[in-house]
């Protein structure tokens, strides 16, 4: 296929890349629960799809993370540049500019896939994870949510049709940003998911916990994913957790600091900034959150 068709985010991409095909291994569902001291589904894949497509025709915005992969041996990444609910992707070995947009998880329910090939895992702070995986030859897999006000994931095993790229890997965030600063300190607690940018064990699937903390005074967020674990090895990351400080959050209620390999970047959802989503890299990790926010710290 000439598209990418990512499950939960369902990037819709008309160019060189697909991510239709293979599967590849799934890490056990109880052993997660277990790991992560989460709670078994709270909600269906069904559940979530009818959700989606609200959430979705309210969309505004669209952040990818770098896309990190390796090219006849060599490493090399990927910046896409979003604008609204639009990323565009140009390879160097390509340079063919590929558009990746925001469609609901329902505008691929009807694709053939391999039993269990989508699944609800587990709910941790009142979200319910999701996993996504094709099923030919290509390891594709999805991890990740959709809340009410957007839908976050992380992907591996994104191929090239038009160059011997394997195994490309990022994070995404997109839906309705609430279009300003959040008008008190709170606090929002959820999930961040991710993958190992680089090494042996880049493509395996990473879970933590999210706490985001707005500090109205300052404007800034401290961003904290505690926790994080290895669901496909079942063992504690050797990084297992991430910290940014004092990050800035501008008018519009979107936050940003850092560059490639360092960075988080994202945005407060709902009109009354219920939840907050973002992607992330630092520490080898490239990842995405979803959070709610809570009623007292």
């Amino acid at each position: 296929m000439n598209h990418l068709a990512t499950g939960i985010l369902a990037l819709a991409a008309v160019g060189a890349l697909t991510a239709c095909g293979g599967g590849g291994e799934s890490f056990d569902g109880d052993a997660a629960i277990s790991l992560t001291g989460s709670a078994a589904p709270a909600e269906t894949v069904a559940e979530q799809a009818k959700r989606s497509a609200a959430t979705a025709e309210r969309a505004n915005a669209l952040v990818a993370s770098t896309l990190y992969g390796e090219v006849e041996g060599e490493e090399f990444f990927v910046v896409p540049d979003c604008d609204g609910t639009l990323c565009i992707l140009t390879t160097d070995s390509t340079g063919v500019a590929i558009p990746l947009g925001f469609l609901p998880l329902d505008a691929l329910l009807n694709l053939e896939t391999a039993p269990g090939a989508r699944r609800a895992v587990l709910t941790r702070n009142g979200i319910t994870l999701v996993e996504n995986r094709g099923e030919t030859e290509t390891p594709f897999r999805e991890y990740g949510a959709w809340m009410e006000h957007g839908a976050f994931s992380v992907v591996t095993g994104i191929q090239s049709l038009d160059a011997p790229v394997t195994a490309l890997r990022g994070a995404f965030v997109g839906g309705e940003i609430s279009g300003s600063r959040p008008l008190a300190s709170a606090t929002w607690r959820g999930v961040m998911v991710g993958t190992p940018a680089r090494g042996d064990d880049r493509d395996d699937i990473l879970q933590g916990d999210a706490t985001l903390a707005y500090d109205h005074e300052s404007r800034t967020l401290d961003a904290d994913f505690t926790g994080i674990v290895n669901l496909d090895r079942n063992v504690a990351h050797t990084v297992e957790s991430v910290r940014f400080d004092d990050v800035p959050v501008v008018g519009d209620g979107t936050f940003g600091r850092g560059n490639v390999d360092d960075q988080i970047r994202g945005a407060f959802g709902g009109s009354g900034h219920e939840e907050v989503g973002g992607v992330f890299e630092r520490h080898g990790i490239v990842g995405a959150f979803g959070a709610k926010r809570q009623t007292s710290n």
